[in-house]
């Protein structure tokens, strides 16, 4: 009967990855379980801290915290490997607002480290699909976010909440991982402050979530279970940063492909492109949010040089959803150059900007996949510049790592990835499967 329903579900999430996609242009009370530790788990590589717990208290223009107490810090933080759960409740998956969908799910607040080492913890949701076994494999699949609110988060989509758009249409992909007989998880990949594309914390996050997953006994997974990562525009991100960083961070897991679209490769090129062409003015907001997101992260990037409008706009956006306000407001929305926001002009050209380049974007030096990856991206992506995903492609070739890259000739990029997430899913069964990708569209492949 489950796979019945889930089928029937599938046609209605193709209408939603749809509608839901283009209209981005509450937890359950739960049994709350006792947590488990990940094994086999190595700290960071970087050096000790000096401060072991991140001081949120800290977080410029931080969101407001979320009401649902399971998602608090715990205090005191305990001297655990990043990966170990901290605790851990079972809740009803519900998809589009108000679907409920008959599969074993759950919410695990782990234990993960910031940009600088620093201990923090944060939250993964994992669903099991009919008939697993020890042998299932698990998908950790990176939503788009896109958010600086705590209620934006996956968290929330996942069990009924409604207030990020572009997380409503992420469930059609979550379906069809289940109707493959795929384990889910899908983390809160901004992490506790909601420090969207800050591409260092989400891969950190997403591979200590993945930890989570495969140490949580009702999972039934086992250490050396094959592990996908997949993801799409603000889910590639954290995607192939911890790509990235696999080899350094958690060598341990068995990460057999990676699947990620729509890249926001250089972010800081990002910024540019829609600072500086008139056409991307309704994609401004969203990108002002992103550097709201980085600079919760790094401080130093933006914080010093706001003027009095650019403070307004980010306590304006401070708990907005996909490039929206907190009101919900569009009419409140920033428009314009980044200029218009700051005390320093040509902010992207500024010392601040340069100094941080090399720390928010990819490929990161000394890091590259040691897994298969597929990337797609459209040539005529109007958001995100194509030229920076050929850098990254072109240095993780030459750096050894085997990619499969799709140069699209011409796409938008919100359709694009209605068009090839289907091939992403096929590239995925056929690395579970231990075999070769299958038919792929590629222009470029390398190793």
């Amino acid at each position: 009967m489950a796979r019945m329903h889930l089928k029937r579900l599938g046609l209605i999430a193709g209408a939603t990855l749809m509608s839901a996609m283009l209209a981005a242009c509450n937890t359950d009370n739960s049994t709350v379980t006792s947590g488990q530790s990940a094994q086999n788990q190595q700290q960071p590589n970087d050096p000790t801290p000096t401060d072991p717990v991140a001081d949120l208290s800290k977080v410029p223009f931080a969101p407001t915290p979320d009401a649902d107490t399971f998602f608090a810090q715990p205090a005191p933080f305990p001297d655990v490997a990043p990966g170990t759960i901290l605790k851990s409740r079972e809740v009803k998956l519900t998809l589009f607002g108000g679907l409920p969908v008959p599969h074993k799910a759950w919410q695990l607040q782990f234990a993960t480290r910031d940009v600088r080492g620093h201990a923090l913890a944060a939250v993964t949701t994992v669903v099991l699909p009919d008939a697993a076994n020890a042998d299932t494999p698990l998908l950790s699949l990176q939503y788009a976010s896109d958010s600086l609110g705590a209620q934006c988060e996956p968290s929330h989509a996942l069990t009924g909440g409604t207030a990020n758009t572009v997380s409503q249409a992420e469930g059609a992909k979550l379906l069809e991982a289940l109707r493959r007989g795929w384990a889910v998880a899908v983390p809160d990949h901004q992490g506790p402050y909601s420090a969207y594309e800050a591409g260092r914390l989400q891969g950190q996050i997403t591979l200590d979530g993945i930890r989570a997953a495969l140490a949580f006994k009702p999972m039934g997974l086992k250490p050396q279970t094959p592990v996908g990562m997949m993801g799409y525009s603000g889910g590639s991100h954290p995607s192939l940063w911890a790509a990235s960083f696999r080899k350094d961070y958690a060598p341990e897991l068995n990460i057999v492909g990676v699947s990620a679209g729509g890249v926001a490769a250089n972010v800081i090129e990002v910024a540019r492109l829609t600072d500086t062409n008139p056409l991307n003015q309704p994609f401004f907001s969203l990108v002002f949010m992103a550097i709201e997101g980085i600079n919760r992260a790094y401080p130093e990037l933006v914080t010093p040089y706001l003027n009095d409008k650019g403070i307004q706009a980010f306590k304006a956006m401070k708990d907005g959803c996909a490039g929206g306000t907190t009101d919900n407001n569009p009419m409140s929305r920033p428009f314009g150059h980044l200029d218009d926001y700051t005390t320093v002009k040509d902010l992207l050209d500024g010392p601040s900007t340069k100094a941080l380049a090399a720390q928010i974007n990819l490929p990161q030096a000394g890091h590259a996949p040691d897994t298969d990856v597929f990337v797609y991206h459209a040539a005529t992506d109007e958001l995100l510049p194509v030229a920076g995903v050929d850098t990254m492609v072109d240095a993780w070739c030459q750096a050894g790592s085997k990619v499969h890259y799709f140069r699209g000739p011409v796409g938008e990029h919100l359709m694009f990835d209605v068009v090839i997430f289907p091939f992403a899913f096929d590239y995925m069964a056929s690395r579970f499967a231990g075999g070769l990708p299958g038919f792929l569209p590629t222009t470029t492949s390398c190793n």
